[in-house]
């Protein structure tokens, strides 16, 4: 399971890199670099998650959290960057991964919880 885990949260954040590069118009410089670790600071905190993670329990928890707000991540990055193009689209880079961010450290606990069976 941790590697079912580790493997979903590498394809998000190899897919949230790869936007963030496109978004840059395919201009390789540091500040590009930089946009595209900047996505991937939830992605690296959730992979420290499930390091230390030894039950499947929180480890399923962990996962679906994952999936639904690295879905929606992307899919509101692909929305801005492909289909609703506009002046201020570049600042949900900016903005996505750090609200990201605050979901899944506010949610830790939560997922440790239910991840016990201590509901």
């Amino acid at each position: 399971m941790k590697k079912l885990t580790f493997i979903v949260l590498l394809i998000i954040a190899i897919s949230v890199s790869i936007l963030n590069l496109k978004s840059m118009n395919n201009v390789f410089s540091l500040y590009a670099l930089k946009s595209a670790l900047w996505g991937l600071c939830p992605w690296l905190y959730l992979a420290f998650i499930c390091f230390f993670a030894n039950n499947t329990k929180k480890l399923i928890a962990i996962l679906s959290v994952a999936i639904i707000f690295g879905g929606l991540g992307l899919g509101i990055m692909a929305d801005t960057l492909f289909f609703h193009p506009d002046a201020q689209g570049g600042l949900v880079f900016f903005f996505i991964p750090p609200l990201q961010l605050i979901l899944f450290v506010s949610t830790t606990p939560f997922l440790y919880i239910f991840g016990n069976g201590k509901t």
